[in-house]
């Protein structure tokens, strides 16, 4: 009597890091890089945000854009795995709907999270989750928090006060977190760290497929 094929649950990658280290840039390239490719295809989760849409974003796409009031149901419904003020008033969460069904299926996902989300669905998810974290290069954090700034203000997209809080952000929890994460990539060349989360992506897929065997 031969054992079904039983297809493996999927993966999440978790990638993580400051605002102005690329990651949505980087995810992104590795997605439009494996979307023909259906055994290691994978498909961005898309997470809940109260903050204002920037220009170039689609709603349903970078995420779901959605008032205060209408995250707060959510909130209220448990319709959240977690969620968290970024900064003043701009809160993100993660739907459930959109991570778990997938996952039993056996889709891989991948999404730009912060700190508080990575540790969260890393509990949810331990044999699942992959941390990335994602960084700027520098000599200490004094360094890459310089280089974080001019990204932020050449972007424009964020007001002074924004961006310091940002900054503060990324020098009290962001920054530090890098050392609880499976990788980390210095995203000092585009190619090269598109590169480098192509290559531990595929890495890990190929392993999960492995076990299986």
């Amino acid at each position: 009597m031969t054992t079904p094929n039983v297809a493996p649950r999927g993966l999440l990658f978790l990638i993580v890091g400051p605002g102005g280290a690329g990651k949505d840039t980087l995810m992104q390239a590795v997605i439009e890089r494996l979307h023909d490719d259906p055994q290691h295809a994978l498909l961005p989760v898309v997470t809940a945000t109260t903050r204002p849409m920037r220009q170039g974003e689609t709603d349903g796409v970078n995420y779901h854009f959605i008032s205060r009031e209408r995250f707060r149901q959510m909130i209220d419904d448990d319709e959240l795995f977690e969620h968290v003020e970024v900064t003043s008033g701009d809160y993100y969460g993660t739907p459930r709907a959109s991570i778990e069904p997938l996952l039993a299926e056996g889709r891989n996902l991948i999404l730009d999270i912060d700190v508080f989300g990575t540790k969260a669905l890393r509990q949810f998810y331990p044999q699942d989750s992959v941390t990335i974290f994602i960084t700027v290069p520098g000599s200490g954090d004094e360094e890459r928090l310089a280089l974080l700034r001019q990204r932020m203000e050449k972007r424009g997209d964020m007001d002074a006060a924004r961006v310091e809080a940002r900054l503060q952000r990324a020098k009290e929890i962001e920054l530090p977190f890098a050392d609880s994460c499976d990788y980390v990539i210095v995203n000092d060349d585009r190619q090269r760290a598109e590169q480098a989360l192509y290559d531990l992506v595929m890495e890990r897929m190929t392993a999960r497929l492995h076990q299986t065997l």
